[in-house]
């Protein structure tokens, strides 16, 4: 019969036969050495209705991990946190000693010396506290006329100086030019750069009537904030 068939046919059906049975082979001997390399690992198998994982012999591999709860978490965290805060809270802690700055130590200078009151001829000038106002020493400055004469002022004539006799520029606001007789008390403000006083403790005010300077109003020892 095989003599019958045709020879490309029967070479054919040769190279299909040793092709399969090579193939068998192949996979026999890679299943073979599949089996070895895995020998001793299994894998659990998790039961969705009880929740544990079974291995092949049924057997429990141990139950799944719960879900955590977030309270019991927050609960241990801030049992943690206090632990360390007591274990801290056991170390004493030196407070840094406490210096009066330089600023207060002047304005409780001040406050001791102000109010400052200059008077003549029935004019009185007070200074009443000094402060600051943006990048100005401000003087707090009221006048009054109890006399029976009017009185002008031209401010270009009021003279400052610090405590080495130096001339201070100023400005002033609310001040006003002519006191009536029997004037009210009248509330302004004298204003010097902070930029000029550089290390001045104090100052001089020198206020002189205009024309004739027949009042002159002085004050000392006006303490610089």
């Amino acid at each position: 019969m095989l003599r019958a068939l045709h020879p490309g046919i029967l070479t054919s059906l040769v190279l299909i036969s040793t092709t399969a049975v090579i193939t068998l082979v192949t996979a026999f001997i890679g299943y073979h050495l599949g089996r070895e390399s895995l020998r001793g690992v299994s894998q659990p198998v998790v039961n969705p209705i009880l929740g544990s994982a079974v291995n092949a012999n049924g057997q429990t591999q141990g139950e799944r991990s719960p879900i955590l709860d977030e309270a019991q978490i927050i609960a241990q965290t801030k049992a943690r946190i206090a632990e360390m805060t007591e274990g801290s809270g056991d170390r004493e802690i030196a407070p840094a000693p406490t210096t009066p700055s330089e600023p207060q130590a002047t304005e409780a200078e001040a406050n001791r010396t102000l109010p400052i009151v200059a008077e003549d001829k029935g004019v009185r000038l007070e200074i009443s506290h000094v402060d600051t106002i943006g990048q100005d020493l401000a003087l707090h400055i009221s006048l009054k006329n109890d006399s029976s004469q009017g009185v002008q002022f031209i401010y270009t004539f009021l003279e400052i100086k610090n405590d080495k006799g130096d001339l201070l520029s100023a400005l002033t606001e609310g001040l006003p030019t002519e006191l009536p007789p029997g004037s009210d008390l009248v509330k302004g403000t004298i204003l010097i750069p902070k930029s000029l006083l550089g290390d001045t403790k104090t100052m001089t005010l020198r206020l002189a009537s205009y024309p004739n300077q027949d009042v002159q109003l002085q004050a000392a020892n006006i303490p610089v904030e």
